[in-house]
């Protein structure tokens, strides 16, 4: 029993687990939102649909709920991108673009630029003006993989520009055709044309110009682009029976990437959420503090859903007393990264101890920069992203394989009665971390060291110019 909360409370954690163990609409949402509704880029007709599908699920359950409009700073919906390699070689290549490069048709060179290092740059400088730069990469097996592929594409993005390449060539990280789309390290300004081109079809590509061959790069991408647009993120709510002003904010976010349908990444913790929310209703537990279930919109292209969540609530924060993400697939959860705070280790040993049975746990202080935990943790609210076993999540990631038949079923009912019961029993406990003011924010920053990762996804720049995050 968690010594942090009273008896009556432990039973409501206790009876909430129950119910998310036992048999629920959870399969059925996700299915009817991967499979029925499909992958749900922001701004797409599919994410207005999702949009409509989650408010009228947790409408259904009882539980009060809106939509919250935010503002997305461009439209990028990709329609078709074809390839073509001539000269030494002649075949038609399986490639996408990457987020936000403009429509058009591109010709150039291939370049061999290796792993796309300084080193490699520097050695096909004369070659590399006006032509494209083709980036050789390692397998992504798991999440250090993806944060691995990041980082190579970020320095290879910088060194591209400074050393006047068209546009970069990625070889995909996956094997087998397939292929994936995520944003690049300068969000909506996108410098340069990047593509995604097939692990096998990238590497006979560079098999014949390490024989010294030629090959011409030829692209047509079609989009439809245009300007700011309104999103909206779905937002829900149990009122706290004792501190209603105070509040616990978890959430998973709603749009996706399309080449698949968001399955893992993150549909199966979407479908979380509203179950957390109706089975919390069903049973009649009613949390001391206020319980508020997000799904977030614009998430991919840069949390912009969740950023706008943090303007709008601005002088509320204070009152934000948790702020919790999951958005590392279906894998089971192995605990929770507390993002700097090492004092919310020991809190949340004990609050998993009615669902100690359900795992092993290991709650570490990292900081994770990549989710819409983010501008929780810059405005100093305390913040947590669930950890996972990597099971099918990084493999499939962003990918056309990320569908309904990759989630773990079973693992996702246990994470749900996981996330449930530290949900309810932080809701219910005495647990009162303050926010953190901006220096203790930057102290955090500094002590990880993750001014990279932050410079990676495009959001150091708006910390320091305090444009996003605390500002005293």
């Amino acid at each position: 029993m968690c010594s942090i909360l009273s008896a009556q409370k432990t039973h409501d954690v206790h009876t909430l687990v129950k119910a998310m163990l036992a048999k629920t609409p959870l399969e059925e949402n996700l299915q009817e939102l991967c499979d029925e509704i499909g992958g749900r880029v922001t701004g797409s007709e599919a994410n207005k649909k999702s949009v409509e599908w989650a408010y009228q699920q947790f409408k259904e359950a009882g539980v009060k709920v809106w939509k919250q409009p935010f503002e997305m700073p461009v439209l990028w919906l990709p329609e078709a991108c074809s390839g073509q390699i001539k000269g030494g070689l002649e075949f038609v290549p399986l490639m996408v673009a990457k987020y936000q490069t403009a429509p058009g048709v591109y010709t150039g060179t291939l370049v061999d630029l290796n792993f796309g290092t300084e080193e490699d740059f520097a050695k096909n400088a004369v070659n590399l003006k006006g032509n494209f730069a083709l980036v050789e990469t390692d397998i992504c097996f798991d999440i250090n993989g993806l944060f691995a592929e990041y980082t190579q594409a970020a320095k290879a993005e910088m060194l591209a520009e400074k050393y006047g390449a068209k546009g970069i060539v990625f070889m995909s990280t996956r094997p087998n055709g397939l292929l994936y789309r995520f944003i690049t390290s300068k969000g909506v300004e996108v410098p340069m044309p990047q593509f995604v081109m097939a692990r096998e079809d990238a590497k006979r590509c560079l098999r014949s110009l390490r024989k010294g061959q030629t090959l011409e790069f030829n692209s047509a991408l079609r989009a439809k682009v245009g300007e700011a647009f309104t999103s909206h993120n779905v937002i829900a709510e149990i009122t706290g029976s004792e501190r209603p002003d105070e509040v616990i904010i978890i959430g998973a976010h709603l749009d996706s990437w399309a080449l698949g349908t968001g399955a893992n990444d993150n549909g199966c913790n979407v479908s979380m959420m509203i179950d957390i929310a109706r089975q919390m209703k069903k049973a009649g537990i009613q949390p001391k503090r206020t319980i508020r279930f997000a799904l977030w919109n614009g998430e991919e292209q840069g949390y912009f859903g969740s950023q706008a969540y943090t303007q709008e609530y601005l002088a509320d924060l204070d009152k934000h007393k948790l702020a919790l993400s999951v958005d590392i697939g279906s894998g089971p959860i192995i605990g929770f990264f507390t993002n700097g705070r090492d004092t919310l280790i020991p809190i949340l040993d004990e609050l998993l101890t009615p669902v100690d049975s359900l795992g092993n746990y290991l709650n570490i202080p990292n900081p994770i920069v990549g989710t819409d935990n983010f501008d929780f943790m810059l405005q100093g609210v305390p913040n947590l992203v669930a950890n996972h076993k990597p099971a099918l999540y990084g493999p499939n990631y962003h990918a056309a394989s990320d569908t309904y038949d990759k989630v773990d079923l079973v693992s996702l009912k246990k994470n749900t009665a996981i996330i449930a019961a530290m949900t309810l029993g932080y809701a219910n406990s005495d647990i009162d971390l303050k926010r953190q003011n901006r220096a203790e924010v930057q102290n955090m920053i500094d002590t990880h060291k993750i001014e990279f990762s932050m410079r990676m996804f495009n959001v150091w720049d708006s910390w320091v110019d305090k444009t996003r995050g605390i500002k005293n």
